[in-house]
């Protein structure tokens, strides 16, 4: 029961107000409203202010364009994968047998691929090898009771299930769904079509079965034939360069000797520090070093440039005030800060990613993205430092040689003349694609292994007599102090997104932060998660912390980071439409009307005014009038 004061007769009026209140544990996990965007971060490097500006428009035909977001259900789910063998599962299963019958190495080596991948569990595994030594097809019956332990029967359907959703087995058992349907469903149809399976055949399509079969008869550990040392001597020992120079008009770039290892790493390396660099706006002294520095950052290719600001890390300069916006310059927006913040292969996936969301409108997007994905698979299956001349693609194979240029700008492939003839070298980052970005699941191995690459980059920068800027060792103490040993401007704007950047201390080789509160939720106003801060520190913790067994950042200081965060969702903004009730009977009829139809936010009892739901204030309206007319004929 209610009880209504008097209060002031004031006509009615909306308002947008905010309605705080505490929510509990349960709901902790509310969608948040978007917070503003911030243009740049300030601190101590003089590359949070500056702005890029725009590259020439003809350049913008060197990479594809990409398409605003598409309307087809199956092209948005192939836009949100976070990882390569999780986009294969989402593919329509006609494209997937299609990359099965891809000539020999390419088919073969995707089928090898996906069946080692994790989209298929050990049972399917070695159900789907048995399968080819047996011919390909066999009974469902023998398979649960002959080939599988009994206390693994009960997952017989689910291995089963798991091969013909990707296009393994032929679909005739019935039990193939893509990704996203409910896994609970296992239990009904393994008790309602048990009776009816045990007497089908399980059936490998003929796709797979012969590039497995090819595969496993294939002795080669390269997909295609490795550059030998033996082919470079002859063709030194033939003349080089001066028998083929004048081919078709042309000069040519002269043939050089095999890249080395530590010169694909430094390759990999200076194509992402440009993307970076370029990202927060370091200025052209930390892009150039000193004098006679060979690590000195370049500036990425113009069609490099208009591909950030088509995938959203770069926009147009919203502040900009000339009358011709096509000079604004570029800034970064919060997509590019948490780019920044994730990890090697992650951003290598999110570059390939939209390179093939690209051609979601284009009538050849299937064989495009076969083309694309086949030659990703490949590379994984490469070692770094072995070279490959462009001929292995084919002839008349254009589309692979511009997926292997396209590459090349992403930093996968090192492209040089050797022996003649232009070849392609793997670098780290693209065989390592393959193997280690399987699935998002495998977060702790994911860590271990970008911390074994940031201790090795430590180790080789200590070792160097003059210490390189690709290294990165954090060591967070349990008073909020951020220790970073690093020279690179990249990386003290990097760790100034949630870092107080009023706290920043220099030394030769040496910066000091502070964590605060105001410095970690001003990190996720920019759209940065807890997570990634947390993720960042793990992977770049001090080798030393390692070593010694302990803990790579204290646990004061991830708990905290973990409830500033919370205290995002605990405030909640609802538009509302105010009502000042005239008197105490109006208060309660209105109120009354308004809580039984779900309306009411909020009232004051002391003020006779009442807070509705802005999308249900007509009808609380209309029953206003009505009560009021009312009350005037009584």
């Amino acid at each position: 029961k209610w009880q209504w004061p008097k209060g002031k007769k004031t006509e009615s009026e909306r308002v947008e107000v905010s309605l705080l209140w505490y929510t509990p544990t349960h709901n902790l996990n509310r969608k948040q409203h978007t917070m503003p965007k911030r243009k740049s971060v300030g601190g101590p490097s003089p590359s949070s202010t500056k702005k890029r500006g725009k590259p020439d428009a003809k350049s913008a035909t060197s990479t594809p364009q990409v398409p605003e977001t598409p309307s087809d259900p199956q092209e948005v789910r192939l836009s949100t994968s976070t990882s390569l063998f999780e986009y294969l599962e989402r593919l329509p299963h006609r494209t997937l047998r299609a990359m099965y019958a891809l000539p020999a190495p390419r088919g073969p080596t995707v089928a090898a691929a996906v069946l080692r991948s994790s989209c298929i569990t050990d049972m399917a595994r070695q159900c789907a090898l048995r399968l080819v030594a047996c011919g390909g097809s066999f009974k469902v019956g023998l398979i649960v009771e002959g080939w599988i332990h009994r206390h693994g029967r009960r997952d017989a359907l689910l291995a089963l299930r798991r091969l013909e959703s990707m296009g393994i087995l032929e679909p005739t058992l019935g039990l193939a769904s893509r990704p996203g349907e409910d896994v609970d469903e296992e239990a009904e149809a393994e008790d309602d079509k048990r009776a009816n399976l045990m007497g089908k055949d399980a059936c490998l399509t003929p796709e797979f079965r012969d590039s497995m079969k090819l595969y496993l008869a294939t002795s080669a550990s390269s997909p295609w034939p490795i550059i030998e040392r033996e082919q470079i001597d002859a063709f030194k020992k033939n003349g080089g360069d001066i028998k083929s120079e004048g081919k078709e008009g042309k000069k040519e770039k002269p043939s050089r000797d095999p890249p080395t290892r530590k010169e694909l790493d430094a390759y990999t390396q200076s194509s992402w520090d440009s993307v970076l660099h370029f990202l927060v706006g370091s200025d052209d002294n930390d892009r150039k070093g000193g004098k006679g520095d060979k690590n000195a950052i370049e500036e990425p290719s113009d069609a490099m440039v208009n591909f950030l600001t088509r995938i959203g890390l770069t926009q147009d300069d919203p502040d900009y005030k000339g009358s011709d916006r096509s000079r604004a310059p570029h800034v970064i927006t919060s997509k590019g800060y948490e780019f920044m913040l994730r990890d090697s292969n992650a951003q290598v996936w999110m570059f390939v990613l939209q390179y093939l969301n690209a051609h979601a409108h284009n009538e050849m997007k299937d064989s495009i993205r076969m083309e694309a994905l086949s030659f990703l698979i490949c590379l994984g299956s490469c070692r770094v430092g072995e070279g490959y001349h462009t001929s292995v693609l084919g002839k008349n194979n254009k589309s692979a040689r511009t997926v292997m240029k396209d590459f090349g700008r992403f930093g996968l492939l090192f492209l040089c003349r050797v022996a003649g003839n232009i070849a392609f070298y793997p670098t780290k980052v693209a065989v390592n694609l393959v193997a280690s970005n399987e699935k998002a699941g495998s977060r702790q191995t994911d860590v271990l292994g970008q911390s074994v690459t940031a201790t090795r980059s430590l180790e080789e920068a200590l070792d160097a007599p003059v210490p390189s800027r690709s290294h990165l060792a954090l060591v967070v103490q349990t008073n909020f102090q951020v220790v970073a040993y690093t020279r690179s401007k990249l990386h003290i704007s990097t760790l100034g997104l949630f870092c107080d950047v009023s706290s920043f201390r220099r030394l030769p080789n040496v910066i000091f932060y502070h964590i605060t509160r105001d410095s970690i939720r001003s990190a996720f106003r920019l759209g940065v998660t807890a997570d990634q801060i947390l993720r960042f520190m793990l992977v770049h913790a001090h080798p030393m912390l390692r070593n010694e067994g302990l803990p790579l950042i204290p646990a004061n200081v991830r708990d905290q980071v973990l409830l500033w965060d919370r205290e995002q969702r605990r405030v909640v903004m609802d538009e509302v439409w105010v009502h000042q009730c005239r008197d105490a009977a109006e208060f309660t009829a209105v109120g009354q009307y308004a809580s039984d139809s779900d309306a009411l936010a909020w009232g004051a009892a002391h003020t006779n005014k009442l807070y509705i739901h802005w999308s249900k204030h007509t009808s609380v309206q209309t029953y206003i009038r009505k009560w009021r007319s009312k009350q005037l004929r009584s």
